[in-house]
């Protein structure tokens, strides 16, 4: 089975942000990833964040789920 294909999952933790009509993870290791989400999470913007997703391209990530940190 070829890796590509199936992206893993992955977790990330950062400041939710945003920006634009879009929603930005400022990444605790630097960085920022562009988020598509299932979900409008405005509870948690401006805070810490834990975000399960996968990556879709180089900065942006598709969330399955997005909770405080």
């Amino acid at each position: 089975m070829d890796n590509d294909l199936f992206p893993s999952e992955r977790t990330v933790t950062g400041r939710l942000l945003r920006r634009h009509g879009a929603f930005i993870l400022q990444c605790d290791g630097g960085g920022e990833l562009e988020l598509r989400l299932p979900r409008v999470p405005v509870d948690h913007v401006g805070k810490p964040v834990c975000i399960v997703g996968r990556m879709l391209a180089p900065g942006l990530m598709e969330a399955e789920g997005v909770r405080g940190a």
